[in-house]
C-alpha cells in the first residue's frame, strides 16, 4: 500500500528570495550535488547533464537540495516464521528524507538509494531556489 503525505520545507535561504519546487525524474538522474560554498551547511546542484532526467524535470544549477525520496530496506518476520526460526522476507520502504542539517555522505546514499525501489519509481526532489 502507498501512503501519501503533506510535507512543508520552508525555505531556508535568508531574505525571502527563493522558492520551494518538488519535481520527479527517474534514474540516473543526471546531476552532481556538492556542498555549498556560499551557503553552509545546505547541499546544491553543481552540475546537471545535458539530456539528463535531472535537466528534464527542471533541476538547474544552484538549487539547493532540501529532501529526497530514500528507500530503506527491512526484514519483515511474521510472528510464527521467528517461532519457527525463520529469518523473514525483505521489505523496500520508501519515504521523504530531508536533507537538512545531514552529513553529505549519507544524503548521497539516500539520493543513490532510489536504485533499490523494486516499483522503479522517479525519485522526487524538493529543491529550493533563489528568484
Amino acid at each position: 500500500t502507498t501512503v501519501m503525505e503533506r510535507v512543508v520545507f520552508p525555505p531556508r535561504i535568508a531574505g525571502g528570495k527563493s522558492r520551494i519546487r518538488a519535481c520527479q525524474a527517474s534514474l540516473p538522474l543526471g546531476i552532481i550535488l556538492g556542498e555549498s560554498e556560499d551557503l553552509p551547511g545546505m547541499i546544491c546542484v553543481d552540475e546537471v547533464a545535458s539530456g539528463s532526467n535531472g535537466e528534464a524535470a527542471g533541476v538547474q544549477k544552484g538549487d539547493v537540495l532540501r529532501a529526497c525520496t530514500a528507500c530503506q530496506v527491512t526484514m519483515e518476520t511474521p510472528t510464527w516464521q521467528l517461532l519457527a526460526g525463520g529469518i523473514g522476507q525483505p521489505k523496500t520502504k520508501r519515504f521523504m528524507f530531508s536533507v537538512d542539517g545531514r552529513p553529505f555522505e549519507e544524503i548521497m546514499d539516500a539520493v543513490a538509494s532510489n536504485r533499490m525501489d523494486p516499483e522503479e519509481r522517479p525519485a522526487y526532489l524538493v529543491l529550493e531556489r533563489m528568484d
